[in-house]
């Protein structure tokens, strides 16, 4: 296959099928470990940002046979990766772990695609190097542990961008049929899949008008057409949920506007943004790959018919500019699926300049022979491709992999959407489900992902408006969230008729870190809720999330208060145990074999002076280590006292440390677990000396 990427700059390597077994040998090997990596804590952080909505699809597919949400209405978008979902949760059961593998394997098949797809149009070393470079990507690693569709796009459009090309391009009919099957289900992983519709023109460039009004090519085209159209269509006008922007004018002009926008550069910058040596490398190499083709053009051979380099140019750009026009909320995330394409053009791009800088800076010096001048150019784009590869790194995936509550998130795909630390929805839901009597009233913030913990949500409190999250409709009974059918509470006077006007019934509160957030909870809400700290009954692990409880006329959760409960620590391998003789009838707990460490914020405020930690804490079996708590300050980490707890208390025990803060200090509280017994902390106080408490 002819390629204008110049030269023979990659690296020599034996020939023949062998070396090619070989290869993919090892690359499996390395697969294999890279799954087992990925597959490490899966499930210990809760479902966030849009997994909630998949899991409805794929709940709703395993209840009804169809992505019927508890609202009523059809999940329509990502309808194939719902089912794709449900069919997995049938056989391994519905949890965050069994949706998140989806994502795992979808990169993995990835990986495996990248070098085959590099190695057949390119080379074995861009091959190789494409599937390293994705593997230890920031964007891989998150989109791969996410219930999001993300990922099993990215496969089904690089698949879908090599079945066009072998079926028009290397005019191979046995991969004609595929074009439609895959070009149909791909929008069905995102619509963002429809970008594969761009091929169609980037044909006729390289292949010219002649071939494009073929009989082949005008039936696959005329099909996705109309399907894209139709696809359209529905969504504006039968869609209830997963559409972006509210629906206010369905006139034609409406519909335009609802899809299309004046043009711009947003979604270039993006690239540019997160990646910015990577796309000068990109551009340039566009420049270059257009440059010799031109060249080529002028003689007898015109390379321009069959570039694989040329092809991911265009199936590049050509979505770009599309996003020019496509109205939608600019996010790094929406170019998830030309993210392979981009690497692979960062490879290219940069092999073609190392030949040309060999060229300019080296030859006109230096007398080389062809492999002397081979291996230079070789031995510079390995070099740059370790220097310039960015968004990538053992160290960057095991961060993400090993992520906890409360660990800051510096992926710009995810803190664009406002998320710079993962929220807790699982605790504050599974404790409000493990107390939930069937009169009781919940309350919700976030009330997709209550209705998954809790199961069941009665009033959705949001007051944020329109563009902030548009998720209410009104109906016969009123207004409500249109995902599970709550009643939407959106300001503080229908707050507290719930509260106040239900004296006999239990009400609950489960919060969010949208409580921080005046564009998702007014002032005079927030303000409200500053004075019912008496009434929060649970702290989620994110240190943000809180649960708050009315009515709670036996005082059994809402009385006894401490300044930190056991089972608000943010254990990663700990689980929150439930009894009478705990301090709100929970604690956390460690079984034996189970080594962790954590730091928590401890809540209120604190001035300068001495004070005194006492910790309820119970030991059971295990010899050696001993359980270590401590006081640390929260700025630099500084332990202030620690004090050390021996395996086998045989009850309950209630150590005391004294430590002293200065003006500005803030305490917080960490322990370490060495797994070698049963520890259960019940709860800890932080009392000013002297108190007498």
């Amino acid at each position: 296959m002819n390629d204008v990427s110049g030269g023979a700059t990659d690296v020599p390597l034996p020939k023949g099928a062998r070396t090619d077994r070989l290869v993919w040998i090892a690359l499996l090997l390395v697969l294999a470990g890279w799954v087992v990596v990925m597959l490490r804590n899966l499930g210990y952080l809760s479902l966030w940002m849009d997994e909630g909505f998949h899991y409805l699809a794929a709940q709703g597919i395993l209840q009804h046979g169809y992505p019927l949400y508890p609202s009523g209405h059809i999940y329509y978008k990502a309808i194939f990766y719902a089912y794709i979902l449900a069919l997995l949760a049938k056989v391994f059961g519905l949890t965050a772990t069994t949706l998140r593998i989806v994502s795992v394997l979808s990169v993995a098949g990835l990986l495996a695609l990248a070098y085959f797809i590099g190695r057949r149009f390119f080379s074995r070393t861009i091959g190789i190097l494409a599937f390293f470079i994705l593997a230890l990507s920031v964007w891989e690693i998150e989109d791969g542990r996410l219930a999001l569709y993300f990922a099993p796009l990215q496969l089904m459009y690089l698949a879908s961008l090599y079945i066009f090309y072998r079926a028009f391009v290397d005019d191979d009919r046995r991969f004609k049929p595929w074009v439609i099957v895959f070009f149909i289900l791909t929008p069905q992983v995102h619509q963002l899949g429809m970008g594969i519709y761009f091929c169609y023109p980037a044909l006729l460039i390289m292949k010219g008008l002649k071939r494009f009004l073929k009989k082949d090519v005008l039936l696959s085209f005329g099909i996705i057409t109309l399907f894209y159209f139709l696809m359209q269509v529905s969504e504006f006008f039968f869609w209830k949920v997963g559409y972006v922007y509210a629906k206010t004018d369905t006139s034609l002009r409406g519909m335009f506007n609802y899809f299309f926008s004046s043009f711009n550069l947003d979604y270039f910058k993006e690239f540019f943004r997160g990646f910015p040596w990577m796309s000068l490398i990109v551009l340039a190499g566009i420049f270059l790959c257009l440059g010799r083709l031109a060249a080529a053009s002028r003689g007898a051979d015109d390379d321009r018919s069959r570039s694989p380099w040329l092809y991911f140019i265009l199936a590049l750009i050509f979505p770009l500019l599309f996003f020019g026009v496509f109205r939608t909320h600019v996010q790094p995330r929406y170019l998830a699926q030309l993210f392979p394409i981009f690497v692979f053009l960062f490879l290219v791009g940069w092999r073609g300049l190392s030949g040309v800088l060999v060229d300019l800076f080296v030859t006109p010096f230096l007398v080389l022979k062809p492999k002397a001048r081979a291996i230079s150019a070789a031995l510079l784009f390995l070099g740059g491709v370790l220097l310039f590869t960015e968004g990538a790194g053992p160290g960057q995936a095991l961060s993400i992999i090993n992520r906890r509550y409360n660990d800051p998130i510096e992926a710009e795909i995810i803190t664009r959407s406002g998320r710079f630390e993962h929220e807790d929805n699982a605790n504050t839901g599974l404790y409000v489900r493990h107390f939930l009597k069937p009169d009781d009233i919940v309350i919700a913030i976030h009330v997709v992902f209550e209705k998954i913990y809790v199961g069941r949500v009665d009033y959705w409190l949001w007051s944020g408006g329109p563009g902030t999250w548009d998720a209410w409709e009104k109906t016969p009974d009123g207004w409500k969230d249109f995902y599970v059918g709550a009643r939407w509470l959106n300001n503080l006077d229908d707050l507290r008729k719930v509260v106040e006007g239900n004296p006999g019934r239990r009400v609950w509160l489960v919060g969010s870190t949208s409580l921080i957030r005046r564009d998702h909870i007014n002032q005079e809400i927030s303000d409200y809720l500053a004075t019912q700290k008496d009434k929060i009954v649970f702290r989620g692990w994110d240190g943000v999330s809180e649960v708050y409880l009315w009515n709670d006329d036996a005082g059994g959760l809402t009385g006894g208060r401490h300044t930190f409960e056991g089972e608000w620590l943010p254990s990663r391998w700990g689980s929150i145990a439930y009894g009478e003789d705990y301090s709100k009838r929970a604690a956390i707990l460690w079984e034996p074999g189970r080594r962790d460490e954590l730091v928590a914020e401890i809540p209120g405020e604190f001035k300068a002076g001495r004070y005194r930690l006492r910790l309820r804490i119970k030991t059971e079996g295990g010899s050696g280590e001993a359980i270590a708590a401590a006081v640390v300050l929260a700025e630099s980490g500084a332990r202030l006292r620690s004090l050390r707890i021996p395996a086998g208390t045989g009850g309950w025990i209630e150590p005391e440390i004294s430590f002293a803060l200065r003006d500005g200090d803030r305490p917080n509280f960490q322990v370490q677990v060495p797994g070698t017994s049963r520890v259960w902390i019940d709860y800890f106080d932080i009392v000013p000396e002297g108190s007498g408490r």
